[in-house]
């Protein structure tokens, strides 16, 4: 028998390449992880900074039935006369009226009590207080007990018979949004994506939509 020692086998190219593979996607899914830890994370951090633990108090207007019921004949006698295609005069509208429309509409249930509107001059100032887990529910995601409450400043356009809103400005929890987030906002139609018609009969037979004087005017088209 030899003295000298069989050698042993080297680990191959195979075991080298399956080893720094394992490592890699190690790595990989540490990075991942983390990182998606740190998105929750962030997420959390910043509803924990722009919201809060109990609801805003919102101004409360209420309208009696049988007023709230000539209102809405009203309106619907406006929409008639456009139809019609008559002559018909500006359809007038105070924050007061509008509110007690928006509550009384079936697509805005969501919303009920959760928000006010106001016209001031020639704005609208709008007030909500919006549960985030009513909205929001997504896993790992702290929405609950939590409240986005906030002042705005809006904007309303009437233009190739669609109508949009947008955000002037906003404060939430007491203070201005940063720009990071405006910039965004103010070109985003909060309309998009709600149940509320945007180029319903009675806004597209309409020429303008105008806030003046605490007052939001709906100038209808002139007949043909």
């Amino acid at each position: 028998m030899s003295n000298l020692e069989t050698p042993k086998k080297q680990p191959g190219c195979f075991f080298y390449g399956c080893i720094t593979s394992l490592v890699l996607l190690l790595i990989v899914g540490l990075t991942a992880f983390f990182g998606v830890r740190y998105a929750i994370h962030r997420v959390n951090a910043l509803i924990t900074e722009y919201t809060d633990t109990q609801p805003m108090a919102l101004p409360k207007e209420e309208m009696p039935a049988a007023e709230l019921e000539q209102l809405k004949k009203r309106f619907a006698a406006f929409n008639e006369a456009l139809e019609a295609h008559s002559n018909a005069p500006p359809f007038v509208l105070s924050g007061r009226e509008i509110n007690a429309l928006l509550s009384s509409a079936p697509e805005m249930k969501l919303f009920k009590d959760r928000f006010h509107v106001a016209l001031e001059g020639n704005q609208i100032k709008g007030q909500v207080s919006l549960p985030l887990d009513a909205f929001f529910k997504i896993p790992l995601i702290e929405t609950k007990g939590r409240f986005l409450n906030g002042v705005g400043v809006f904007k309303v356009v009437l233009t190739n018979d669609q109508v949009s809103i947008t955000t002037d400005s906003l404060e939430v929890k007491g203070k201005p949004l940063p720009e990071v987030y405006m910039s965004k906002l103010r070109n985003q139609n909060l309309l998009e994506n709600s149940e509320i018609d945007t180029n319903a009969p009675v806004i597209s037979r309409s020429e303008s939509i105008e806030i003046k004087d605490g007052k939001l005017i709906l100038q209808p088209k002139k007949p043909d």
